[in-house]
């Protein structure tokens, strides 16, 4: 359910928060497809395609060697100095390119070349935005909603669901759990989610299964 979530995370100095987003989503595509275990599927390779990828489709292009050699230190992070080395050794370099571009071309015949992503984004900010003037709220507490909002849409790209519902869905979701975690605080009156049609079904589910990852990372063991 969560492809490589963490490799895009510690990959954030390549590319703004809306690549990040699109790459995550190609990753999901891609592994609707294809099983994680076959070894061409190498899941950080084909995240690194990607960020390729994505970069490209969101135009915010970087050179392939600059991807390969970041996300090829992301992945051996704990053997830093090590990996330095390797990846600035032309033929292993190379190797990593080839693997990267071969990924590439199995994700392009993925997607079928079909490069549109919508993300929940502009449909959070013009909910927020809906939200606000309806229910006047104050300036602190409609930011507070957003941000929280936004973390919990970013905090989606980690599961399924981009697959399973709609941006505008997701949108509706997270701006209502946010409001469910900020409670009194907001001062929102009671059921205000059906005055915009909100689907509570699809709501309850997403919003169970955004929760459901924190569950998980509490269960984790610290070391």
């Amino acid at each position: 359910r969560e492809p490589s979530s963490r490799y895009f995370q510690y990959s954030t100095s390549l590319r703004p928060q809306l690549t990040i987003a699109t790459a995550s989503v190609f990753c999901h595509r891609f592994f609707a497809s294809h099983s994680h275990g076959a070894p061409a599927n190498d899941r950080y390779v084909v995240a690194t395609a990607c960020l390729f990828l994505a970069g490209k489709v969101e135009e915010t292009p970087k050179p392939l060697n600059e991807v390969v050699r970041v996300c090829y230190l992301v992945q051996h992070k704990h053997k830093y100095e090590s990996a330095l080395k390797q990846i600035h050794q032309k033929d292993h370099l190379e190797e990593q390119r080839e693997r990267v571009l071969q990924a590439e071309r199995l994700l392009l015949h993925t997607l079928g070349f079909d490069f549109n992503v919508e993300h929940p984004y502009k449909h959070l900010l013009h909910l927020a935005k809906r939200l606000n003037q309806s229910q006047d709220l104050p300036e602190d507490s409609s930011r507070s909603l957003t941000q929280v909002a936004w973390n919990f849409a970013n905090d989606s790209l980690r599961t399924t669901l981009c697959l399973q519902f709609s941006a505008s869905d997701i949108a509706n979701a997270v701006l209502y759990l946010a409001s469910k975690l900020l409670g009194k605080t907001l001062n929102l009156r009671k059921d205000w989610w059906n005055e915009y049609r909100i689907e509570q079904l699809a709501c309850d589910e997403i919003s169970n299964q955004i929760m459901d990852l924190y569950d998980a990372k509490m269960d984790e063991p610290l070391l």
